[in-house]
């Protein structure tokens, strides 16, 4: 296997690029938020050793590409100049968490697209909700966002939860225009790591998104859900999973 880095140039942001070779159909990975291409260290293999052509980059402000404040035209843009750069023909795009987002934004604009999947990616917990009070839940969650970022201090930070407040993902998946497939981790483990009343709020959030999310697919021929029994690191606890879905590809 012959791997080659690239900095590709999109829109004043330099994006580092690995190309992993093969003459097959092609593949883009695309990391999650605070991560790094590296991330696909296992995914890679298998699908570089069924023929597919790979190619995994760092997301925009991430890893060892440019810094840049998070928006989802810059992230789609970045994509686009990635694929034009390394010659990709209607490459399949699977991203895990932040980058999963940017593949079901990709998907709804690009029908070309053989193949997309979002690895559990969302956007902020602040609803839909089951099983508790959905206004008083709405306010927990969202002081808990407020108070984290508070604490970070961080801009960049506060600019990404910005931009998942300005994402409807539902409308997203339903406006798919390619196949599509969500997969969501069934392991509960960020309740754990919550103080009591945030966790019972973020688990009425799973519950009414995971109801919300069912109904947007039965009425979206191109969406198809898989839930997994890992945690959120479904492409590093369960990689033949993830290379599977993608050699599944007609």
């Amino acid at each position: 296997m012959t791997v080659s880095e690239h900095v590709v140039p999109s829109d004043g942001v330099d994006i580092a690029v690995r190309d992993h070779g093969g003459d097959g159909r092609a593949v883009v990975l695309l990391h999650g938020g605070g991560r790094t291409m590296d991330d696909w260290r296992a995914v890679v293999p298998p699908l570089v050793a069924a023929g597919r052509r790979v190619v995994t980059a760092d997301l925009r402000g991430h890893g060892r590409s440019g810094a840049a404040l998070w928006s989802w035209p810059g992230a789609v843009g970045d994509l686009a100049a990635v694929i034009a750069h390394r010659g990709l023909e209607a490459p399949a795009v699977v991203g895990h968490s932040l980058g999963g987002l940017v593949a079901a934004v990709w998907a709804a604009r690009h029908p070309e697209c053989p193949l997309a999947v979002n690895l559990d990616g969302h956007t902020n917990p602040t609803g839909p909700f089951e099983g508790v009070g959905a206004e008083a839940a709405r306010r927990t969650m969202r002081g808990f966002l407020d108070m984290s970022l508070e604490q970070a201090g961080d801009p960049a930070l506060t600019r990404l939860i910005e931009e998942f407040d300005a994402l409807d993902l539902f409308a997203t998946y339903a406006a798919t225009r390619c196949p599509l497939v969500v997969v969501s981790s069934a392991r509960p483990e960020m309740e754990e790591l919550l103080p009591p009343e945030v966790a019972e709020a973020f688990g009425a959030y799973r519950r009414g998104f995971a109801r919300k999310l069912r109904a947007v697919a039965a009425a979206t021929p191109l969406l198809r859900l898989l839930d997994v029994p890992t945690g959120h690191d479904v492409h590093l606890e369960t990689p033949g999973t993830v290379a599977g879905l993608v050699l599944a590809e007609e």
